[in-house]
């Protein structure tokens, strides 16, 4: 863990020289502050100067109002001085900085934020220099006691990380996320620290391997540029790598499926460059590339939030490595988001505004002016995308998904009661954030995937049903490799893809079936298949039939959607009378909306 002193304490004894207005700013913030103490005994006004060394120093800001509001943004709040004097003294930029930050320093719950946002959109300057002092706060919260570490760490990642990513600030989310693991889970951060920090890719030899490799590719072919190492923060890693162990890309605990635990920079004059290199790479690392994992997110192919970068994934000994081609302005972007904007003079950011919007839990989202309930819907998280078919403003009447937010509103979007994959037709025209339109294709795609591979099934089933199956993971394991291997199939869904879009040729099917002894001759088997509303006994009532019969259960599969039930049991040696009897019973049966028997 970082010390105060290493965190804290980044002092520059220049800051009042940048202009005529910061030597201001700094005299009224260190007169105005005098006599007022830090926690840690320390003057108050060694934060402010802090907080403008971050503007300036640090992120490279060089416009003068950020830095005097920095230095100014407490005096407001804290001391005497009031808004008419900062705008006489300093205008009306830099008051309407002090005032911003002034205002989202009264707290961050959704009663205190809905006060002092008063249907104002969040200016991205005052959220910028808001993020700088949370920043310097969260480094030096050290002397804090140990219930104001948490309670401050808690808001940071709930409200402050939040910010930082909606700006793409992504160098700022990435530490205020580590500084607030630090403090939430001690031990938990230790762990993921110390795994990460002795990952083979973090080791000095196989950075400067790879660096100078790539170094050495570009002087040999004439580029021109620099090669940066990027290293994914701690609590990053250790969510993609949760999500990738969710989807079975890497094992519980390990982060080998984490590409970009470090990732390798090249940056590169233009873009025609960042292509040349590429297949220069690809020419050097042979089979130790990982095409599956190459990307071109470029130009109009950039990713939803704005980052570019072409990239490729290397196989190396000591691990799958991520090396991105970049030019100077796509990766000024990608680390730095707005601040690289401001650092271009540009000077009118109101179309990057933000407003306000809260969830019924009262969760903080940031989210573009023109968002509607389908962009919130996505940032509360995909599924709710998917599900909801209406939403809720301040307890008022339900409006459909394409209604435009008010700025701090409370939210409640309404969930369709049966799950559904992808959201209704039309709702992609009607969302502000590209990664909304992105998503809801994406969701689509894998509906119609999933409708594909329904109608497969269900063709299976009338293919399967001569053979006394329902369903082919029924059988034992060898023949059912063995007939996925004969049709090219990586899994079972593959499968029926295949056969619900009609590219699998049936004879090829039927030939494969015959060929594994999947025939009900040779199985021997009956399937019953029922489905209804669950109740009980349903399962004893066939059980005790079956044993009255002297036969053996060979499978049972049961799969619950609710109140609704599936069931499938696989005998062995049944007679055809006796499946005729069985037929008869089970139509009998009121609780039973589908009975098959084969």
């Amino acid at each position: 863990m970082s010390t105060e002193k290493e965190l804290g304490n980044r002092k520059f004894d220049d800051i009042r020289d940048i202009s005529p207005l910061v030597r201001r700013a700094y005299n009224l913030a260190e007169k105005a502050h005098k006599g007022q103490l830090r926690r840690s005994g320390e003057p108050y006004f060694t934060h402010c100067v802090a907080v403008a060394n971050i503007i300036y120093h640090e992120w490279g800001i060089e416009d003068e109002k950020y830095v005097a509001a920095a230095l100014l943004h407490d005096v407001i709040e804290d001391t005497e001085t009031t808004k008419e004097e900062i705008k006489r003294d300093f205008g009306e930029d830099v008051l309407e900085l002090v005032e911003g930050v002034t205002k989202l320093s009264q707290g961050t719950d959704q009663e205190t934020l809905s006060k002092v946002i008063d249907k104002s959109y969040l200016n991205p300057g005052v959220a910028v220099v808001k993020l700088a002092d949370r920043l310097h706060n969260m480094r030096t919260l050290g002397p804090m006691k140990p219930e104001k570490q948490i309670e401050k760490a808690q808001e940071t990642m709930k409200v402050y990380t939040r910010l930082a990513e909606s700006l793409g600030m992504w160098q700022v989310k990435r530490e205020l996320e580590d500084l607030s693991f630090m403090y939430l889970d001690p031990e938990g951060y230790r762990r993921i620290k110390e795994q990460i920090d002795n990952d083979p890719r973090n080791n000095p030899l196989f950075i400067a391997y790879v660096k100078s490799s790539l170094e050495q590719l570009m002087a040999s072919n004439g580029f021109v540029g620099k090669v940066e190492i990027t290293k994914k923060g701690y609590c990053e890693s250790k969510k993609k790598q949760e999500k990738k162990a969710m989807k079975a890309e890497c094992r519980p605990g390990s982060f080998e499926g984490v590409k970009d635990v470090v990732s390798f920079r090249v940056i590169l004059n233009d873009t025609a460059d960042c292509y040349v290199f590429l297949h220069q790479i690809h020419e050097q690392e042979g089979n130790r590339v990982d095409f599956g994992q190459t990307e071109q997110q470029i130009g109009a192919n950039k990713a939803t939030n704005g980052y570019q970068a072409l990239s490729t994934t290397i196989a190396y000994k000591q691990g799958m490595t991520e090396i991105a081609m970049v030019t100077p302005e796509m990766e000024e972007f990608n680390k730095w988001g707005i601040i690289s904007l401001i650092k271009k003079g540009e000077k009118d950011l109101s179309q990057y505004s933000l407003k306000i919007v809260f969830t019924p839990t009262g969760s903080i989202r940031f989210v573009p002016k023109e968002a509607t309930a389908a962009d919130l819907a996505l940032e509360i998280g995909p599924a709710v995308l998917a599900n909801g078919i209406g939403a809720r403003s301040n307890g008022e009447e339900m409006e459909p998904m394409s209604t435009v937010l008010e700025n701090g509103a409370v939210v409640e979007v309404i969930l369709a009661q049966e799950t559904r994959r992808a959201p209704e037709p039309g709702l992609e025209d009607y969302c502000s954030m590209l990664q909304t339109r992105a998503a809801i294709r994406e969701m689509r795609i894998l509906a119609e995937r999933d409708e594909r591979i329904e109608q497969g099934r269900e063709m299976l089933e009338k293919i399967l049903s001569p053979r006394g199956l329902v369903d082919l993971t029924d059988i034992e394991q060898n023949k059912f490799n063995s007939v996925l291997y004969q049709l090219g199939c990586d899994g079972y869904e593959d499968l029926m893809f295949k056969v619900g879009t009609g590219s699998m040729d049936m004879v090829i099917l039927n030939k494969a079936l015959d060929q594994a002894g999947i025939t009900k001759r040779e199985l021997g088997v009956t399937t019953i298949k029922l489905a209804g509303t669950d109740g009980e006994g349903i399962l004893n009532m066939v059980d005790t039939w079956i044993t009255k019969k002297n036969k053996n259960i060979h499978q049972i599969a049961h799969k619950r959607k609710g109140s609704q039930y599936e069931l499938r049991i696989v005998v062995a040696d049944l007679t055809r009378r006796q499946e005729n009897e069985l037929r008869r019973l089970l139509k009998r049966d009121g609780r039973f909306e589908v009975s098959l028997v084969v």
